[in-house]
């Protein structure tokens, strides 16, 4: 992302940003961790805020949008969310691992929803809410159904070796209804070691930036996408996650996910998991067109 010109001004975007999607109020030391701000910055922003009428706070010291921003705000939810919830949390139990809905538009990608099966490994990442750019290869998974204009911006985001990848991983997509991620061989079991430290540190970090570095360092060592080949040997593989497009009208507006995180998967367990994410991306894209009088679920 470019250097901000004024990161005091980004720094108030980037709050009413996370507040205005997010799908309950947030209590400061939530946005803190969410946008990898300092405590004090995150209140002394959300203090003007409230005094402006753009934030409000509740009881339990929580915020929202507040009444300044009601014109703003769109009326239409942006999911049907009992029934993509439902499928979600069905997709997390039969993956065995956390799923997450994020939105791809205007060149940003915004976390939707975010389910975890019971007992599950929770590892925090981006929160329900939060908006990044969108750079190779988040967002794989929609980029067939986009516009030449938007493959070829996303296909520039590649850099180095990813850039030549990139078309093969869009023609897996095409392919598969999916893409595969894994990390670098060599990287699989500092992956483990990440991934473990952020479940212990949690949403309670003292210090939010090296959370923020963990984060950038974990999703830079787990985004190499499988090729053909690859995913056909017998052998033992490391999967990081899968993504998979949900389709509504002929497009692609959202990009849905499941995260393994593990250094070794066997050849028959990636395709459970190739066909669970295939699977519950179509549930989702069926939850988003509606209740079909005659379907009858199928998931086992």
């Amino acid at each position: 992302m470019p250097e901000s010109a004024s990161p005091p001004t980004r720094r108030v975007i980037q709050v009413m940003e996370l507040l205005t999607r997010a799908n309950q109020p947030l209590t400061a030391s939530e946005v803190a961790t969410a946008l990898a701000l300092a405590r004090a910055t995150v209140t002394a922003v959300l203090t003007e805020l409230t005094q402006a009428g753009w934030v409000r706070r509740d009881r339990e010291r929580r915020f929202a949008p507040g009444p300044a921003l009601s014109a703003l705000r769109t009326t239409r939810p942006d999911l049907p969310a009992p029934a993509v919830s439902a499928e979600l949390k069905a997709l997390a139990v039969a993956a065995r691992c956390g799923v997450t809905l994020s939105r791809i538009d205007d060149g940003r990608l915004t976390v939707v929803a975010k389910e975890y099966p019971p007992g599950a490994r929770v590892v925090p990442g981006l929160a329900v809410g939060q908006s990044i750019p969108l750079a190779y290869p988040a967002g794989a998974a929609v980029m067939p159904w986009r516009t030449g204009a938007e493959r070829d911006a996303w296909l520039t985001s590649a850099t180095g070796p990813a850039r030549r990848g990139a078309p093969a991983l869009l023609r897996f997509v095409t392919a598969h209804g999916c893409a595969v991620f894994r990390p670098d061989s060599d990287d699989a079991g500092l992956v483990d070691v990440l991934t473990e430290l952020l479940g212990a540190l949690g949403g309670e970090v003292v210090q939010p930036e090296l959370r923020a570095r963990v984060l950038r360092q974990l999703a830079r060592l787990t985004a190499r996408p499988y090729r053909e080949e690859e995913l056909a040997d017998e052998e033992p593989l490391p999967v990081s996650y899968l993504s998979a497009p949900v389709i509504d009208n002929g497009s692609a507006p959202y990009e849905i996910q499941i995260g393994p995180l593990r250094s070794a998967v066997g050849r028959a367990e990636r395709a459970q998991y190739l066909e669970a994410i295939t699977y519950g991306a179509q549930a989702v894209s069926a939850a988003l067109r509606g209740p079909d009088p005659g379907a009858v679920s199928q998931r086992g």
